[in-house]
């Protein structure tokens, strides 16, 4: 029903990466830090512990109606920006983009999207792939500057390692755009376009209480602890939760990005909590490995899961309408375009039409629109 081979062979690829402590990131929600290795389970908190009154900034229920449709690109504009990529002396303006993993499938969707924004657009472009490696990137970033590119567009590894790289490249005058998660340095980019997590858990928190209004007991899959997607996609859930006290969070566990691990995590909550009604996972294919351990276990039915990340196997499973209810989608498209688009505004003199950190809208994946939208990836 969802492909299990498919889903099989990438929870191997990722538990291989996951030992060597690096995920991808863009596939799985997220990239752990630098240096650090997954563990198997991770840690737990109870109910009392994960929704302190005060650990979460209190958030509202959205209007999802406001979220099932792709932003439209100019909207994030204040103004009609030139996006000429030819310069005054009739010479191309050169585009560096640096991901940092073309094995990851949204980086190499990514890849071919930024291929058509060089096209449409007619600037040169030059792709560096890190393959997970933080002093690769570095390298790259210093290429760009070498090879006289006008500007960056960087997908940091995470976000510590090569912020210093990335305020070097803009120090010697390029324009350095930052996707994906921003770095702990905010001078080392002009513009941060990318995913809102906070939002993301706030979406996926609001559709739950849409689908239940009532209340029931909840359990969340993590991503991998501490880092930035976790960290917000549980700040917009529980910051929304925290406030709705008919919602008993029984459990969190970490699945380090790892399907195998979200699938270990899922059994435990199915041992010990008969009653368990619903379940958030910050990543689709944990979702999907959840949904296959209650399967397992005969409670699929009486269970309903809300996720994030909007790969074609999630669009595909909620479109049958099973117990996979709704996802908050990256719109890996219009990122990657608004990427480009930023670049040959703020290039060509309108990056005032910009904010620092414009983020593109997630798109509310549920039944009713879930074969309207192709993911790409995944």
């Amino acid at each position: 029903m969802f492909k299990l081979k498919k889903w099989v062979a990438i929870a191997t690829m990722i538990s291989v990466l996951g030992m060597a402590g690096c995920t991808p990131a863009a596939q799985d929600g997220g990239t752990p830090p630098a240096g650090s290795a997954a563990g198997s389970n991770g840690a737990s908190s109870s109910a009392g512990v994960a929704t302190g009154a005060d650990e979460f900034p209190a958030l509202d229920v959205l209007d999802l109606n406001e979220y099932r449709e792709r932003a439209d690109l100019m909207s994030f504009f204040s103004g009609t920006p030139n996006l000429n990529a030819t310069k005054a002396d009739g010479s191309k303006y050169k585009i560096a983009f640096s991901h940092y993993d073309e094995a990851d499938e949204s980086v190499a969707y990514s890849c071919r999207v930024a291929k058509e924004m060089a096209e449409k657009y007619g600037f040169e472009m030059v792709i560096f792939d890190a393959q997970q490696d933080p002093q690769k990137q570095r390298d790259h970033i210093a290429q760009a500057v070498t090879q006289k590119c006008d500007a960056v567009v960087v997908y940091p590894l995470d976000a510590i390692s090569v912020s210093g790289a990335m305020k070097a490249a803009k120090d010697a005058g390029l324009v350095v755009i930052c996707t994906g998660q921003t770095v702990d340095d905010t001078s080392a980019y002009d513009v941060y376009t990318g995913p809102n997590d906070t939002l993301s858990g706030q979406m996926a928190a609001s559709a739950m209480i849409e689908i239940m209004p009532d209340g029931g007991k909840v359990g969340i899959i993590q991503g991998y602890p501490g880092s930035a997607p976790q960290i917000h996609r549980d700040e917009g859930f529980l910051g929304v939760m925290q406030s709705h006290p008919e919602y008993e969070i029984l459990d969190r566990q970490t699945a380090n990005w790892s399907t195998a691990d979200a699938m270990n995590v899922m059994e435990s909550y199915l041992s010990r909590y008969p009653d368990l009604d619903a379940v958030f996972c910050h990543f689709d294919l944990a979702t999907l490995a959840a949904i296959q351990a209650a399967q397992a276990a005969g409670r699929a039915d009486d269970i309903i899961f809300v996720s994030v990340d909007g790969t074609q196997g999630a669009l595909d499973a909620i479109a049958t309408g099973g117990p996979f209810k709704m996802t908050a989608m990256q719109d890996f498209k219009t990122m990657v375009e608004m990427q480009f688009a930023a670049a040959l505004a703020i290039l060509n003199g309108d990056g005032d039409m910009l904010e620092k950190e414009t983020y593109i809208n997630l798109v509310c994946i549920e039944q009713d629109n879930a074969k309207n939208f192709e993911a790409g990836w995944g």
